[in-house]
């Protein structure tokens, strides 16, 4: 088998990676407007691109395994496929690496920065709902006031007239 293989599959991985920031992107103005609706449908679409990420993955491994004649036991990474490919096809592979790196480390950024921001959202509500209910009593069982009870309203127990 050839790299061409790798190759292929390489570039709709980064097309797919691609696909999955542009998400994270609509996902962070979703968040800032409050639209629930239009995150659900973005959430559905990421799950789409993250099941085709993982399938091309076993897509990838399976063509390198083929390319470097290795059993299926072992990981093989892309730099393995890069040293054993003619120097034309290592160039396109390396390229093509580096594309996938980059565009991995600008969706983790723009990951954590809408955990942040659902992270925000999230007290935002919690402390709406805080100052909108009334704090309850305790629910523990305490001992009746004894001077409550005895005690008769407009009456002292201390005589000041004698």
């Amino acid at each position: 088998m050839s790299a061409e293989t790798l190759i292929v599959n390489l570039t709709k991985q980064y097309q797919l990676h691609e696909s999955l920031l542009r998400n994270a992107l609509k996902k962070t103005e979703v968040l800032k407007k409050g639209d629930v609706d239009s995150l659900q449908e973005i959430m559905r679409e990421e799950q789409k691109l993250a099941a085709a990420i993982t399938m091309m993955e076993n897509e990838r491994q399976t063509a390198a395994q083929s390319f470097l004649k290795k059993s299926a036991d072992s990981q093989i990474t892309i730099v393995d496929c890069i040293k054993a490919a003619v120097p034309e096809a290592a160039e396109t592979l390396k390229a093509l690496q580096d594309q996938l790196v980059s565009v991995i480390a600008k969706l983790q950024e723009q990951n954590e920065l809408n955990q942040q921001l659902i992270y925000q959202t999230l007290q935002f509500v919690n402390i709406n709902l805080d100052v909108l209910q009334p704090e309850k009593e305790a629910a523990a069982y305490s001992r009746p006031d004894v001077k409550k009870q005895h005690a008769k309203p407009g009456k002292s127990f201390f005589d000041s007239k004698a």
